[in-house]
């Protein structure tokens, strides 16, 4: 009897930029933080963050226009802390574009091969090919003055992309570009990145925007790395508050607590108590409960655990949904995000809010820590003064 073949193994993905324990001063402004982060090859990763994280100095790094003042950096195998840009298999896409206004599209896009005295007939080929790829055949004897804001960016995108990189970084490519094109941009460098097969390194502060396009999501808060993983792991299972608060909308309660048992935290805030799954908190423990709108409910009558009651402010029609705000006893407004099938209920109408266990995360903080820090520093403080306010020998006492 022939033996039934194994399942061949699933590959696993190559590194092919690996950073390590990296920070940035200028002066004494610390914009990165001690940041490690492995991106791999053919994948799509998006660094995401507000303004002034540092994600684009984190590319600059890599590209090598920045030098880390501490950690490494290594491309293919191999550390580029001492190799200039042009000697990194990287290319790199600016939101300017920076095309040569006097230079056909043509030749703005065979600039970079004319430099390395590439043959001409070689040259010919590669831009003919590139111009494909991006959809702009018949384009090459044109000018960017002639061009739209999204034609314009696909030239800079051909330019990069004719020099092979095993690596391409973009800077907020689209930040310039209106809604509508913005989203049929993504579609295309999503679909260009699967053809291509290189690894794309795109910087945004757009969150729907890296939700769209990433394999893997890096998000980045004033200089740290705070999570780094799938879209849904990062929407469903923020790390942190700030991504809770910044990716997507939420609803965020500040609880202690109560107990744990049978896999389920009994929790209580100012506004009443509520219910999440067992994470291994402490009792009396300070954490964040973040639920999503759409993962959201209300009901009539309170539902048993939960016991926050508020006032229906307003319910708005958002064409597929419908958002409802509740206000809680504390005021705090929560939103609940349900189908235009479902009867939204009535303004000035009281509901109860509640949800499914499984769809409230649990995030720690660093409360805990520092209210025993501060018993600490209280209890030494005291302990070190009792000698003093004891009586002296001779004293009356």
């Amino acid at each position: 009897m022939e033996k039934e073949k194994e399942p061949p193994a699933t590959e696993q993905p190559k590194p092919i930029v690996e950073i390590s324990g990296v920070n940035k001063f200028y002066g004494s402004n610390h914009v990165v933080k001690d940041l490690s982060l492995v991106i791999y090859e053919k994948e799509f990763l998006s660094i995401l963050g507000p303004s002034g994280c540092g994600k684009t100095t984190l590319l600059r790094m890599i590209a090598g226009f920045e030098r880390q003042s501490t950690g490494t950096i290594i491309v293919e195998g191999e550390n580029v802390e001492n190799k200039e840009p042009f000697e990194r298999n990287i290319n790199t896409v600016f939101q300017s574009y920076a095309l040569f206004p006097h230079m056909s599209i043509y030749d703005n896009i065979a600039y970079g091969l004319r430099m390395k005295k590439v043959p001409k007939k070689e040259i010919k080929d590669r831009v003919n090919k590139a111009l494909v790829m991006v959809r702009l055949e018949g384009f090459g004897q044109r000018y960017p003055s002639q061009l739209s804001g999204g034609q314009k960016q696909r030239v800079a995108i051909a330019r990069a992309i004719i020099n092979n990189p095993r690596v391409l970084l973009l800077d907020e490519p689209l930040g310039a570009l209106d809604m509508k094109l913005r989203k049929q941009m993504q579609i295309e460098l999503k679909n260009l990145q699967r053809k291509l097969g290189i690894t794309f390194v795109y910087v945004t502060h757009d969150q729907e925007e890296a939700l769209t396009m990433s394999d893997r999501i890096a998000v980045m808060n004033v200089g740290n790395l705070d999570q780094c993983g799938k879209p849904e792991d990062v929407y469903d299972r923020p790390a942190t508050k700030f991504i809770a608060d910044f990716i997507g909308e939420t609803n965020l309660f500040e609880t202690v607590v109560e107990e744990e048992k049978g896999g389920v935290a009994y929790l209580y805030c100012e506004a009443g108590d509520m219910m999440g799954k067992s994470e291994g908190f402490d009792p009396n423990e300070i954490v964040y409960v973040s639920v999503r709108p759409e993962k959201t409910k209300c009901s009539v009558k309170p539902v048993e655990n939960f016991s926050l009651g508020g006032i229906v402010r307003e319910s708005i029609y958002l064409g597929n949904i419908v958002k409802t705000i509740i206000n809680l006893t504390n005021g705090q407004a929560i939103k609940i995000n349900t189908s235009v099938d479902q009867p939204a209920p009535p303004v000035g109408s009281i509901r109860y809010v509640y949800w499914d266990i499984k769809d409230a995360v649990m995030i720690y903080t660093h409360a805990n820590d520092i209210i025993n820090q501060i018993e600490s520093v209280g209890l030494n403080s005291f302990n070190a003064a009792i000698p003093e306010l004891l009586p002296k020998e001779g004293e009356n006492g």
